[in-house]
């Protein structure tokens, strides 16, 4: 019925909706009995699985063979062809830069025979890497765009909550207007996680391409060196070398020849600059070295650096053992039924955070994190019925009246430099709400609504909760149910829910689901009950 309840609840109902309608039952009504009720519910309002589902199976980008595949797949891919074609496929740019490098001389000789030769392997080998170069350009181009959709998706996502309850309830309840009493014992479970993409990891990630295409950039500075030198020294061999059909011995042609082996010597030691620059080359992002050479002129590119987003849950749960007394008092000649729960209360506190990295999520890594409270707390209830035959009902309840907050484990988390620490404070504040219903022998109409904005227990969004309710109930036999509650502190978080009962000879069975009308992915739930009416 929309979770309404505060002027409506059935009688074993009444310590947890309002404990004044155990002296508002009717009169028939003895005793009742519910072992137990369970209900569960999972939000997930921003959407947050689809959406990692969508990064992980929706099309992007062609993978190079004609066929679609995800962003995060597209992202390995040019990962892999970068590895390829830089260091781990055949005749990576890693081997072709030390193989070029053993083509230079160490000095410019013109008088060397295999001048031309010499020449000439080095433009073949610097227009090779030039080539394998340029393919590395066109992968870092690509990659900066998908690195940038992918960053984008990532951070629209982070922070986005997933949450869920777990309830279970039973107590045993005598009605009476002078004197009802009830024993109540209840557990709910409480949860809310999210994914944090740090802006330490934004950045890195989006810096690997630029650092990729940075080294990139530093090699076509050594191939068009190395190119300049090679045509520099054909030239020379084209124009000064006696065996040339091109050579002339000229006065003029000498002069030419010794500017061309002062420009060669100059190309020379530029190439060899620019070689320098190349291998003392490193980019880095925070404390991870994207890309870097080392001694041996090898090139290595970080594979598995540290990240620092995490995941985070948060999680309180709470036992609480409630003695439910109720009575009916004459106020200016009306009777209002009022009600009052204390109730001992067992807290449990979770506040468990780890780094995407790691793979699996044990259940004593989370335990490990708990904190335990034991407190004392009270609910308190009043409710009046009016009109001619009683059929209405207005209800109010405050729920633990005494607010109190517990805090969770201090805990920190992260890769060495990148420390961080993780507190939250839980509270479990008053909470006010008010109703109204209509009661015929046949139906039940109901309106139930937050008078004040309730806190979360963590990253999602606070709640005031408007709820409408209605059953339609066969014989005392069977009940038809249907309510809509929605969240008035957030935009499209409505459920509607339905049930059924069924009451044969005092034997209840009641279930019940709900969800969100727009979107049943955002939040869904169940819940199911036994108990005894007489």
């Amino acid at each position: 019925m929309g979770s309404t309840g505060v002027a409506s609840a059935k009688l074993a109902h009444a310590p947890q909706y309002n404990p004044a309608l155990l002296s508002t039952a009717a009169e028939d009504e003895d005793f009742a009995i519910i072992i137990p009720q369970i209900g569960v519910v999972v939000a997930d309002e921003e959407k947050l699985v689809e959406s990692f589902d969508d990064l992980a199976n929706e099309d992007y980008a062609d993978d190079g063979n004609g066929n679609q595949e995800p962003i995060i797949d597209h992202f390995d891919t040019i990962l892999t062809n970068l590895d390829n074609i830089l260091v781990n496929g055949p005749n990576p740019v890693e081997q072709q830069i030390k193989d070029l490098e053993l083509l230079l001389p160490n000095n410019i000789n013109t008088s060397d025979p295999n001048l031309l030769t010499i020449a000439n392997d080095l433009d073949t080998a610097a227009t090779t890497l030039d080539n394998s170069i340029s393919g590395v350009q066109a992968q870092t181009s690509d990659l900066q765009q998908t690195t940038f959709d992918l960053t984008t998706e990532l951070d629209s996502l982070s922070g986005n909550p997933l949450r869920g309850t777990l309830g279970i309830n039973g107590a045993i309840a005598i009605p009476s207007k002078t004197f009802a009493a009830a024993v109540s014992v209840s557990g709910s479970a409480y949860f809310s996680g999210r994914m944090f993409f740090t802006d330490n990891d934004q950045q890195l990630f989006n810096d690997y391409a630029g650092a990729i295409d940075d080294y990139a950039g530093e090699v076509k500075d050594y191939t068009g060196e190395t190119a300049s030198l090679a045509q520099t020294l054909q030239t020379f061999a084209d124009l000064c070398d006696p065996s040339s059909p091109n050579f002339v011995n000229s006065p003029a042609r000498l002069a030419q020849c010794q500017t061309l082996t002062t420009q060669a010597d100059a190309k020379l030691t530029s190439t060899n600059n620019e070689l320098d620059d190349l291998s003392s080359f490193s980019r880095t992002s925070g404390d991870t070295v994207i890309i870097t050479t080392d001694a041996n002129g090898n090139i290595v590119i970080a594979e598995d650096p540290d990240l620092t987003s995490n995941v985070q849950i948060i999680a309180v749960a709470i036992t609480e053992i409630g003695l439910t007394l109720s009575r009916s008092f004459n106020i200016a000649g009306e009777n209002i039924a009022i009600g009052i729960t204390p109730k001992l209360q067992t807290i449990k506190t979770f506040n468990f955070v780890t780094t995407i990295e790691d793979e699996e999520i044990d259940e004593e890594d989370v335990t490990d994190t708990e904190q335990d409270f034991s407190d004392f707390n009270i609910d308190l209830g009043a409710a009046y019925q009016f009109g001619a035959d009683k059929q209405w009902q207005v209800g109010l309840v405050a729920r633990n009246l005494l607010s109190k907050e517990y805090q969770t484990v201090s805990n920190e988390y992260g890769s060495t430099g990148n420390t961080l620490t993780s507190e939250t404070l839980i509270s479990l504040d008053t909470q006010f709400r008010g109703g109204v219903s209509h009661t015929t022998e046949w139906t039940v109409i109901a309106i139930d609504i937050d008078l004040m904005e309730n806190d979360p227990v963590a990253f999602e969004s606070p709640t005031q909760y408007a709820s409408i309710g209605a059953e339609f109930d066969l014989f005392d036999t069977l009940q038809l149910r249907a309510g809509y509650r929605t969240n008035l502190s957030a935009s499209d978080a409505s459920v509607a829910s339905v049930g059924l009962g069924l009451s044969p000879f005092g034997l209840h069975l009641d279930i019940a689901a709900m969800a969100n009308p727009n979107d049943p992915e955002k939040e869904i739930g169940a819940a199911i009950e036994f108990g005894l009416y007489f």
